[in-house]
């Protein structure tokens, strides 16, 4: 099995409305990845909580990519965990109030190599 790289930029926080049925917070991430000798950048992956179990939530991930990669949804969370926790660095527009839904840009850099395959 080979190896993709991905490359994560950024995580947007989007709010998607009640009249769309789902009235959540969700996170938009950025990344690029690089499988096969060939690079793709600027992809999307939806991210949102689905569930809480005692304390601990669970995501549900959305995301379409040229290839296999089972590992991608836990990367992409694992991602999304470090980048809301209390190291984050944001760039919001109505000054440094804390983090706030919808007016943060998180911009974290992070690369990790997962196990990969071509689509079938």
């Amino acid at each position: 099995m080979t190896k993709a790289t991905f490359f994560f930029h950024g995580l947007f926080p989007d709010h998607i409305e009640a009249n769309e049925g789902l009235d959540k917070q969700i996170c938009k991430v950025l990344f690029d990845v690089e499988f096969d000798k060939k690079f793709q950048s600027h992809l999307l992956a939806d991210i949102w909580p689905v569930n809480e179990e005692e304390a601990t939530p669970t995501f549900e991930v959305r995301y379409d990519l040229p290839f296999e990669c089972s590992e991608f949804p836990r990367a992409a969370v694992r991602y999304y965990q470090q980048v809301s926790g209390p190291q984050s660095t944001t760039i919001s527009h109505s000054g440094p109030k804390g983090p706030i839904p919808n007016k943060n840009v998180y911009r974290v850099q992070w690369e990790v190599e997962l196990e990969a395959q071509v689509k079938k």
